[in-house]
């Protein structure tokens, strides 16, 4: 049986292309290279996105909760080569927004494998926050040719 790992922003950093401002997570948790993974965001007023969305009500954006999930489902399949991959958001199904995500908020953002087809994995992935689910879907990422 394979342990959970957990990953820290530099090691984060290692499996990822991105980098700040658009680095997204700041750390991972029970990662089970090619099944499954719990990516956590600790959302920040300091985030950069809060200087125009909105002022003086901030919201994270729901498309970068999107971006945070499809990031947590690279680190899963980046971990089975322990090597940088370049995965591309391939489609993203079903994904509902059910609770406004603001500053202060620590996003746990757990992604699933579901079927794999040659280059292109498709996940299910759940985000929460305390104990309410703020998002939840199906996104598909297709790993890119070397």
């Amino acid at each position: 049986m394979t342990r959970p790992r957990t990953l820290d922003a530099a090691e984060i950093i290692g499996l990822l292309p991105h980098r700040h401002p658009f680095l997204l997570l700041d750390r991972v948790e029970d990662l089970i290279a090619g099944e499954s993974a719990v990516g956590v965001k600790n959302v920040s007023i300091s985030d950069p996105v809060f200087a125009g969305h909105f002022p003086g009500r901030p919201v994270f954006p729901g498309v970068l909760l999107v971006e945070a999930s499809a990031q947590t489902c690279g680190i899963v399949l980046a971990a089975t080569m322990d090597t940088p991959v370049l995965g591309y958001l391939a489609s993203i199904k079903r994904f509902k927004f059910i609770e406004i995500v603001r500053p202060g908020d620590r996003l746990r953002i757990r992604a699933n494998v579901g079927v794999s087809v040659g280059a292109l994995t498709e996940f299910s992935v759940e985000l929460r926050s305390d104990t309410s689910v703020v998002a939840s879907g199906s996104l598909a990422v297709a790993l890119a040719e070397s």
